[in-house]
């Protein structure tokens, strides 16, 4: 069959959608860090829908793998979107005009990151990525860090090759640049910036100052359930098309984008695609974080050890449903408060009725990775906020020890943990043999994941408490222990 390409665009069926412009003559105004599947199924469209002139292509860097490079590059960097709903909808996206890897592209990365008409630079690199300590701030003893300090010019993470980038403009006085962090991060914004100039500190303390003075860092919050691409993707991408496409990507037709109004120079009209602009982020992030991101860790976590394969399957198991309810209504809703801007009953009812689209198949597995890097937003800051006011921690604690034990069942099995604290969390295990009690108080020791909590009493012994039932589950049991986690 024929590839999806600049030249085969004009064999589209007409159901499909394209970009407004000619994209052929789209400027790149954009560059990206991290274009996985979540940027093309999100900013990217954005970025499509609000460029009527053909100023905002984007140049997407990826930090590691070259896979989207050799995948996209014999088709123009085109890809299609298949948006996933009762009435599915069908995009082809061109908003991507290049695909870097830093390793074999430094100098043209360097190049269009201090280009006069780079305006934006964003990123979605995952929580790990930032390279940041339990309380946010940058771990300068983080290895890729160690490495960038020490080569600055070779750097390889993204808080090392943003403050090249920086110095470069600033030495060339091009300022007029706003760097966007797209991750689930509470304060995303804040937290890279502060980052970044820390690294920059070390060094160049004008620098620092520059950044400052000269680059904005908007906090944001991004939400659109996102599964992995795969076989059957490709599949209903070449019939919706009559196109190969090497790597289509999927999403529910639900997609929010806020964006704190935080601009240095121009910017995409994002908010004629239904972006928000607005000056306080943090009621839609904390909601999304702990209302939509909680429950999914719950899901996974809980559901995996009952066999359970997808978030839609977890949602239609009676007894999961039920937890999930009540860990909603008793112990996450009362830690986010109601504005203008948001109703967290109403957030709450939307993300159950996402939850229940069966087009989606959102793997349970994908959720669960990196837990030490998402427990804290997602999970444990909401336990915070109950124990000062004498709330139930109950089912949070329940989802804790889940985590736990998905930890020591994935060890003994043998299978690849996908976390950045792989290592220790493997040899934590190993070296209590599997015990969950045992396994638990380690855990719980941790400060790097758990801060503060590893010294409160309380909620140690309720994770403890919960663990002794969590433990026991398996398919057979499922429903019996998941009720008696309610109790």
């Amino acid at each position: 069959m024929t590839r999806l390409s600049y030249q085969t665009l004009k064999q589209l069926p007409d159901e499909v959608a394209t970009a407004s412009v000619d994209p052929t003559s789209t400027q790149i105004g954009i560059v990206h860090l991290g274009p996985g599947a979540f940027h093309r199924a999100h900013q990217a469209i954005y970025t499509q829908q609000a460029d009527t002139e053909g100023r905002w292509g984007i140049s997407t860097v990826s930090l590691r793998s070259a896979h989207l490079k050799e995948a996209l590059g014999q088709q123009d960097n085109l890809y299609t979107l298949m948006v996933l709903d009762n009435i599915p909808q069908t995009i082809v996206v061109s908003a991507l005009k290049e695909v870097l890897v830093l390793e074999q592209d430094r100098e043209q990365v360097m190049a269009r990151m201090t280009s006069p008409q780079t305006h934006i630079i964003s990123l979605t690199i995952t929580e790990k990525g930032y390279c940041l300590n339990n309380d946010g701030t940058l771990n300068l003893k983080h290895p890729d860090i160690c490495h960038d300090l020490v080569q600055p010019d070779k750097p390889v993470s993204a808080v090392g090759l943003l403050t090249a980038a920086l110095k470069q403009r600033m030495n060339k006085n091009i300022a007029e640049l706003t760097v966007i962090s797209c991750d689930n991060l509470p304060d995303n914004g804040d937290r890279l910036r502060d980052a970044v100039q820390l690294f920059a500190e070390k060094s160049d303390q004008a620098l620092s100052t520059w950044i400052s003075d000269t680059v904005s860092f908007p906090n944001t919050m991004v939400d659109s359930i996102t599964p992995a691409s795969d076989d059957d993707l490709q599949n209903a991408s070449r019939e919706a098309t009559g196109l190969d496409d090497a790597w289509p990507v999927q999403r529910e037709a639900f997609s929010q984008w806020v964006i704190e109004n935080n601009f240095s120079g121009p910017r995409p009209a994002w908010e004629n695609a239904g972006a928000i602009i607005t000056d306080d982020v943090r009621v839609f992030e904390k909601a999304k974080l702990r209302i939509l991101n909680g429950s999914h860790s719950a899901l996974a976590y809980l559901g995996s050890l009952c066999h359970l394969k997808t978030v839609y399957e977890a949602v239609s198991h009676d007894a999961m449903h039920t937890f999930l309810n009540k860990l909603l209504e008793e112990e996450i809703l009362p830690t986010v408060d109601a504005s203008d801007a948001l109703n967290p009953e109403h957030y709450v009812a939307q993300t159950l009725t996402r939850f229940k689209n069966q087009h989606i198949q959102h793997l349970l597995s994908q959720i669960a990775w990196d837990g030490s890097q998402k427990l804290p937003p997602r999970l444990l800051n909401t336990v915070k906020d109950n124990l000062v006011a004498n709330r139930s921690i109950q089912l949070l604690s329940a989802t804790v020890a889940a985590w736990m034990v998905f930890i020591i069942r994935s060890v003994q099995a043998n299978k690849k943990l996908v976390d950045p604290m792989e290592d220790v969390l493997t040899g934590i295990v190993k070296n209590h043999d599997g015990e969950a009690s045992g396994v638990a108080n380690a855990l719980l020791d941790d400060s790097r994941i758990f801060g503060d909590l590893t010294q409160h009493i309380d909620f140690r012994k309720t994770v403890l408490a919960q663990l002794a039932i969590v433990a026991t589950i398996d398919k057979q049991n499922a429903s019996t222990q998941l009720t008696a986690l309610c109790q």
